[in-house]
């Protein structure tokens, strides 16, 4: 999915940004006080997966010059690869607001954090109807990930819809946390076991995606989803503003999940880099970061944004956990292309498995 505000050819080419984003991730507030106060045209596309990115990136001139790609596997590979062009922190004054954990998680997919800035991040989770899950579903497995892969469970949700996210690394992972295997370890062996017992449960998958999932289970067309933390609370939040009686909730399973944090780049071939770096140092300010938060429920590295965060999102146990469920959380590092390689075709055969 591409929404496209293309270069005006009458636009000087100094005074404009072009930026490659996640969908409904960039408010449009924050590119109206940018415009506002630089001067500088924001031209913005946006896509729903980082196969989309890596396409266009792989393709070269691409004419973007921000962009926002997950850390691992996409970051680390890309970097590699010579894909972007080095951040320069001279040029960010708002680079000290960035959380230094965060800086250190990024090291082993981008040493030094040379290509990459880490911005926000989240967990994946489940998004369930919870009068449907407490008729269906046996109360001991009912805040497990049991709910997308225990093929007992999912018979008995099939007809209300199981949704699983269009992404290999979010699908084996948690299936490994879910199995009690190290998923910062996966042997090429165990991969191949986990997709065979993976293509049991695919009969009782309705969907692999990310668009419009979060509003296929506020509106019952779904019971039971897969998906990212901040889209389905911020997608929750609209309906309850809409209706009182939308029945949505979202969990961290017990097993433990996914993190995920996805950075902020610049492609080597950028034609605006200065404007780029001011774009990306306008994101990094406190204010800013805050106002992504409190719009799209995802969490931004910027820790001096939390204390302008509404309440509500601030003890939003789906957003910020807290320190005991973090320790329960994994930021994979799948570091062997091989394996990278395998688990996508795996993951193919997975999806297109009917029987």
């Amino acid at each position: 999915m591409s929404v496209s505000f293309l270069v005006n050819a009458k636009e000087s080419p100094q005074q404009v940004v072009n930026v490659f984003g996640w969908h409904e991730q960039i408010p449009q507030s924050i590119i109206k006080a940018f415009e506002a106060e630089t001067g500088i045209k924001v031209n913005l596309d946006v896509y729903d997966s980082n196969e989309v990115l890596e396409a266009k990136l792989l393709a070269g001139n691409t004419g973007y010059d921000v962009v926002f790609p997950t850390a691992w596997p996409y970051v680390a590979r890309q970097a590699a690869s010579g894909l972007y062009a080095k951040i320069d922190p001279q040029k960010l004054p708002h680079y000290k607001n960035l959380d230094p954990l965060f800086l250190e998680r990024m090291e082993a997919a981008d040493p030094g954090n040379t290509y990459s800035i880490p911005y926000t991040w989240g967990l994946v989770a489940i998004g369930y109807n919870p009068e449907k899950i407490e008729k269906l579903v046996p109360k001991e497995k009912q805040d497990s990930w049991a709910l997308l892969y225990d093929p007992d469970v999912l018979k008995s949700l099939k007809r209300c819809g199981v949704s699983l996210l269009e992404d290999p690394l979010d699908v084996f992972l948690t299936y490994y946390i879910y199995k009690g295997e190290d998923p910062l370890n996966p042997s090429l062996k165990k991969l191949k076991e986990m997709s065979e017992s993976l293509k049991e449960i695919r009969p009782f998958i309705r969907r692999f995606g990310t668009s419009l999932v979060a509003e296929q289970l506020g509106n019952e067309e779904l019971c039971v989803v897969m998906h990212w933390s901040g889209i389905l609370s911020m997608t929750r939040s609209k309906f309850k503003t809409i209706s009182r009686q939308s029945s949505m909730e979202i969990m961290l399973p017990k097993e433990g999940t996914l993190m995920w944090i996805d950075c902020i780049a610049i492609p080597k071939d950028a034609p605006h880099v200065e404007n780029a770096h001011k774009f990306i140092d306008f994101l990094l300010r406190a204010e800013s970061a805050a106002m992504i938060t409190n719009m799209v429920y995802t969490a931004t590295t910027v820790k001096a944004s939390y204390p302008l965060l509404h309440k509500e999102i601030r003890e939003n146990k789906a957003v910020f956990p807290g320190k005991n469920y973090m320790k329960k959380v994994v930021l994979p590092e799948v570091k062997s292309l091989q394996f990278q390689r395998r688990m996508s075709r795996f993951f193919a055969s997975i999806m297109t498995h009917k029987d």
